[in-house]
């Protein structure tokens, strides 16, 4: 009930930061957002109430929501919301598990290094808000290990390549067209946290 709760309050919220990045939608939209929210929240809560860190799991699925929906319609990733994505996820995990903050920064800057190395290699084939999304979502795996770090890297980018050859097979788009990475990173990057 708590993380339900949660989400109602979350979604007058969300519609207020979603508002400047789709200004035309139908007026019916906050009470969809805000039953998605709802939704969602109680989806987090079924998987993760014994979790001391639910808090943390229930941040990642409202603010990477929020970052799928712009990225699906804008092709961006909103720097403010990878920061608030990546500080609320340290400073939640970090109130349970306090001695953990300086690791999940580490995880964090360590992805954030290993993307900059991948967009340097190939700057054409990475945007940055990709990289930062990469590196908020660091904190989240580390609280469970370095292999879950590896493991949410490439969950991660397995799904972003799925969704790329479904896009392709089903001829929305041309092999050379740019997808929206974000929705896909999100996405694979839940499996190892499941």
């Amino acid at each position: 009930m708590t993380t339900m709760l949660c989400g109602l309050v979350a979604a007058p919220l969300v519609t207020l930061g979603l508002m400047p990045w789709f200004p035309s939608w139908p007026v019916w939209t906050p009470t969809l957002i805000g039953a998605g929210m709802a939704v969602l929240s109680a989806a987090v809560h079924a998987r993760f109430a014994a979790d001391p860190a639910w808090a943390a799991w229930w941040w990642l699925a409202v603010i990477g929501t929020v970052l799928g929906l712009i990225d699906t319609k804008h092709h961006r990733l909103p720097y403010p919301w990878l920061t608030i994505l990546a500080i609320g996820g340290v400073t939640m995990l970090g109130a349970v598990r306090p001695e953990l903050i300086g690791w999940l920064i580490g995880a964090s800057l360590l992805v954030l290094a290993l993307g900059l190395l991948v967009q340097w290699l190939m700057p054409s084939e990475v945007g940055f808000g990709d990289t930062l999304l990469l590196a908020a979502l660091a904190p989240f795996w580390a609280w469970h290990g370095w292999t879950t770090v590896l493991t949410g890297l490439t969950t991660a980018h397995l799904m972003l390549g799925a969704f790329a050859g479904l896009a392709w097979l089903s001829r929305l788009r041309e092999p050379s067209t740019r997808i929206a990475a974000g929705p896909g990173l999100l996405l694979g990057a839940w499996i190892p946290l499941l």
